[in-house]
């Protein structure tokens, strides 16, 4: 063969060769994998990478990043809780008249301790409107539960006995933040329990709900001026979860 015929086919196949790859597609990226990575602090970072997930806020107890967090998360939700449970209790009227019997005697109890322990002229006005308004009410709302037949509850129950007991131990300023956290507390729950009462299938109860809760709700707003009081029951949960 002739030397022009042998460059002639060399000239050929190199440019089929090249036809040939210039149809192949073209790789396509990939993301790294820890185990493509070429030296093992790549694969190491590489492996972070792929496995870190990116943090976000949660005002959930388990999420709260310390245990005063978490204690606070815990006690907003259960505050927020209770509220609800109130609410529902309030349209049946059995629960309605046990629950509101209950916290009845109980605010009247804590405001009796409140006039013999404290000291301050805020905190013993405070009681003495307490005394007036939910005696009033609990002789309102015995006469209106009687008449249907209903029984309200005549002593305390142990939860609420279990509070007189606590701030029968406290003293001084002491006595009078614990008593004005409860009493901020009581009436936040109270008013959630009336304003389910006003949607109550006994008309009777109802009213007696909605003519109730303006008192109620001054109540509130005098427990929310107490010294010591917290802008709301659930403000300290809050404060927490911002610090």
């Amino acid at each position: 063969m002739s030397t022009a015929t042998t460059v002639a086919a060399l000239v050929l196949s190199v440019s089929a060769i090249s036809s040939v790859q210039a149809q192949q597609p073209a790789p396509t990226s990939q993301s790294p994998e820890p185990t493509a990575a070429s030296s093992p602090h790549q694969r190491d970072v590489t492996g972070r990478q792929s496995t870190e997930a990116p943090t976000g806020t949660s005002t959930s107890p388990a999420a709260a990043s310390t245990p005063h967090q978490q204690e606070a998360a815990s006690e907003g939700h259960g505050g927020r809780m209770a509220m609800a449970m109130a609410d529902h209790e309030g349209a049946d009227p059995a629960s309605f008249v046990k629950k509101a019997g209950e916290g009845g005697l109980a605010e009247v109890a804590f405001a009796k301790a409140a006039k013999a322990t404290s000291q301050d002229p805020k905190i013993k006005a405070f009681a003495d409107q307490m005394l007036r308004d939910h005696g009033k009410a609990n002789d309102e709302l015995k006469t209106l539960a009687q008449s249907k037949g209903m029984q309200v509850p005549t002593e305390l129950d142990s939860k609420h006995q279990a509070v007189l007991q606590k701030l029968s131990h406290e003293k001084g300023t002491e006595f009078d933040k614990a008593y004005t956290k409860q009493m901020q507390m009581d009436h936040e729950k109270t008013i959630a329990l009336f304003r389910g009462a006003e949607q109550s299938k006994d008309p009777d109860l109802a009213a007696f709900a909605k003519k109730t809760l303006p008192t109620l709700t001054e109540h509130e707003r005098m427990a929310n001026s107490l010294p010591g009081a917290s802008r709301t029951a659930n403000a300290d949960s809050r404060d927490g979860m911002s610090r």
